[in-house]
């Protein structure tokens, strides 16, 4: 039985910062950020695909948009009071007691990522049947000569 592949891409504009890093990642900065998601399945639906790229798009945005103009930062970071004061609350991506870097992030977006395929997806036109794909990887590069990959 053939296994077969398909991927999205998204793109967002991300900042973060490493409070313990011991050079400038210490500081805010920011990356355009490249998510790059793959999935898998062994069977094709009716129209000859294993899933629309418009219903990956229309399920994973949400979560990958999360990230777009927002501050990745860890919850102990001594800014993080400071920017709630400063931003509205989805300015900030906060991870409990751990450094924002790019495996975190690509780590968390599988997590997620994950579990909305597993649990299914319909939006009018566009469903992704639970369990029909499986989300196989999933790279977020932070540079274009630098990512993370996360994979089961």
């Amino acid at each position: 039985m053939p296994t077969y592949r398909v991927g999205r891409t998204f793109i967002v504009e991300s900042g973060h910062l490493l409070s313990q890093h011991p050079e400038r990642c210490r500081f805010p900065h920011g990356h355009t950020r490249t998510v790059e998601v793959v999935v898998s399945g062994d069977r094709l639906d009716s129209h000859g695909m294993l899933v629309d790229f418009k219903a990956l798009k229309l399920a994973l945005s949400g979560e990958i948009e999360k990230f777009d103009h927002a501050m990745a930062i860890n919850s102990n970071d001594p800014l993080l009071p400071e920017l709630r004061r400063l931003y509205p609350a989805d300015a900030t991506v906060v991870f409990d007691a751990e450094e924002p870097t790019t495996e975190v992030i690509a780590r968390h977006l599988f997590e997620r990522i994950g579990a909305i395929l597993a649990g299914g997806f319909a939006e009018d036109l566009y469903v992704i049947p639970a369990g029909s794909v499986k989300l196989e990887r999933l790279r977020v590069s932070e540079t274009p000569s630098t990512w993370a990959e996360v994979s089961e």
